[in-house]
């Protein structure tokens, strides 16, 4: 797969969108591993600005179904996966991903972090550092009101080649989505 980049090396955010859907591809720099947790940034461009937003997932990721494809509890990694905002970058990413997602005039900034439940599309063991890994991210999914706050989202982590494609599931999680995600947008 041949990824647009600009004169930075950051990929151009929406270039995978299709059929009304707004996929995002964005490349990981300044990774730095803890114990528990890989850490890095992610960074995208759109239309000349540079968009972004720091990561921390948590090491160990096991597959999160058996091998008759039911859902394995203890791999359901709750609050395991936190964005977190790094600068002007991700208030860009915040608003044009509103933009994208059809809301208008939305200038946002992002909130300070948001954290995730996640589980991995995949069986048996997973190797994050050499295989990419397909994960299901549940925003808000503990909140007392799920109706407007639950979203979810595709996040494809390759630490390997450096890219992560965040993707939309349903575009009925767009505003739950910037919401969660944003210090201004109600």
């Amino acid at each position: 797969m041949e990824i647009e980049v600009d004169e930075h090396g950051f990929p151009t955010l929406n270039q995978f969108s299709e059929d009304g859907f707004v996929d995002c591809v964005l490349r990981i720099t300044n990774r730095q591993d803890s114990q528990d947790t890989y850490n890095f940034d992610l960074r995208a461009s759109y239309n000349g600005l540079v968009l972004g937003f720091g990561v921390e997932i948590i090491k160990g990721i096991k597959g999160g179904f058996d091998e008759d494809m039911n859902l394995i509890q203890d791999h359901v990694y709750i609050k395991g996966i936190k964005f977190y905002r790094t600068g002007p970058e991700s208030d860009n990413l915040i608003t044009v991903l509103a933009s994208l997602y059809g809301f208008s005039d939305v200038s946002a900034k992002m909130t300070s972090e948001e954290r995730f439940t996640g589980i991995a599309l995949h069986q048996g063991e997973i190797d994050m550092i050499s295989t990419p890994i397909k994960m299901k991210l549940f925003g808000r999914d503990r909140d007392d009101d799920l109706e407007e706050s639950y979203n979810e989202s595709f996040f494809n982590l390759d630490l390997r080649n450096g890219y992560v494609f965040w993707n939309e599931k349903d575009q009925e999680y767009r505003k739950p989505l910037i919401r969660g995600l944003s210090a201004g947008m109600a």
